[in-house]
Parts: structure tokens; C-alpha cells; sequence
């Protein structure tokens, strides 16, 4: 086995032998940036979503009598409470 360690290396191959590891590093961590500061929006859409979905069903129970589909009327009822007008 050859020992590389007293090898001097020039300033291109220094760069060679360490650009593509220190890219991989950081484009890594800017995945992993991107992914945490989206965590609080996904968790708003989700709970927004959950709002509507219980505003509908909870008007399809009040008046079971209607389609199954819930209806401009009452999808903007449900946008108006979740939203907090």
C-alpha cells in the first residue's frame, strides 16, 4: 500500500480531490434547509384542509337530505370559518 501522505499535491488537483465532497455537503444541507422551512406550511395546509373537510361534513349533517357533493354554498361557508371571517 502506498502512503500518500507526504505527497504534495498542486493547487488544481488539491481542488479536484475536494470539490465534489464539499458540493455534495452543501447541496445536502440546502435539501435539508429547504425541507425544514417548508414544515410549517405543509402543517397550515393540512390543518386548513382538516377545517374544511369537517366544515362540509358537519353541513352534509345538518341537512342530510341534500347530494352528497358539497356545493359552492357550503364550500365557501367553510372557507369563510377556516379562514376566520
Amino acid at each position: 500500500m502506498v502512503d500518500h501522505s507526504q505527497q504534495k499535491l498542486t493547487a488544481r488537483e488539491m481542488v479536484r480531490a475536494h470539490a465534489y465532497p464539499v458540493l455534495g455537503v452543501v447541496s445536502s444541507l440546502s435539501l435539508l434547509s429547504i425541507a425544514v422551512l417548508l414544515i410549517p406550511q405543509a402543517v397550515k395546509t393540512h390543518r386548513y384542509n382538516s377545517c374544511i373537510d369537517a366544515q362540509i361534513a358537519m353541513q352534509a349533517n345538518i341537512n342530510p337530505k341534500r347530494s352528497t357533493a358539497p356545493g359552492k354554498k357550503n364550500y365557501l361557508k367553510a372557507v369563510e370559518h377556516c379562514e376566520g371571517f
